[in-house]
């Protein structure tokens, strides 16, 4: 794992996710990483020429670069960044009159808006943020490809490029918790991940 890590825009890591499960992420402006459904059991993918821009992100989200740092095998040299990847700027986020609050309501009481973050400010938080839709049908964008509003970090964002990754489809499982107060995922304990080859980060 790596020892010294510096945020670079557009650099390209090779993430472990299980013994023998290697994919690739693209560092974008901070927070954020693209994510790739490119996996391989070799953490520097055989040292093969790949060019990023022939393929679509899997994903975009806001990662803690604490987190970044120690679950980066190393970085992949040989790979070509993809140069045109759009940071999102709509959001799924809390609703700001029921922060701090939500022990006061139902599940099916809660209110998710939907919040625009300016890529060149950043995140503003729960109360600075952008309302573009206020009180959204959680069902409905459950299924979006919009983000909850902040840091994908710990065994839950590995555990979710797992289950992306092995399902072949942007999954949350978080989102869907929040959303939906679902998760019919597996790997939902630290020891079952361990079990399954999930280094001890």
């Amino acid at each position: 794992m790596l020892k010294r890590f510096t945020w670079k825009e557009n650099e390209i890591h090779s993430i472990q996710l299980k013994n023998d499960l290697f994919i690739v992420v693209q560092v974008l402006k901070a927070p954020y990483i693209a994510v790739f459904n490119l996996k391989s059991s070799n953490p520097d993918f055989d040292n093969e020429q790949i060019d990023l821009n022939v393929f679509e992100s899997f994903g975009v989200c806001m990662v803690l670069k604490e987190f970044l740092k120690k679950c980066s095998f190393g970085k992949i040299k040989n790979f070509k960044p993809n140069l045109n990847i759009p940071t999102p700027e709509l959001f799924i986020s809390k609703d700001r009159e029921q922060w701090g609050k939500s022990s006061q309501y139902a599940d099916h009481e809660l209110i998710y808006n939907l919040v625009r973050i300016d890529p060149i400010t950043g995140d503003q938080g729960i109360m600075g943020n952008e309302i573009v839709k206020y009180n959204i049908d959680k069902k409905e964008y459950n299924s979006s490809s919009y983000e909850i509003t902040g840091y994908n970090t710990g065994y839950e964002f590995v555990r979710r490029l797992i289950l992306s990754i092995e399902n072949e489809r942007w999954i949350d499982p978080l989102k869907e918790l929040r959303l939906l107060g679902e998760d019919n995922y597996p790997l939902k304990t630290v020891q079952e991940m361990w079990d399954a080859g999930v280094p001890k980060y």
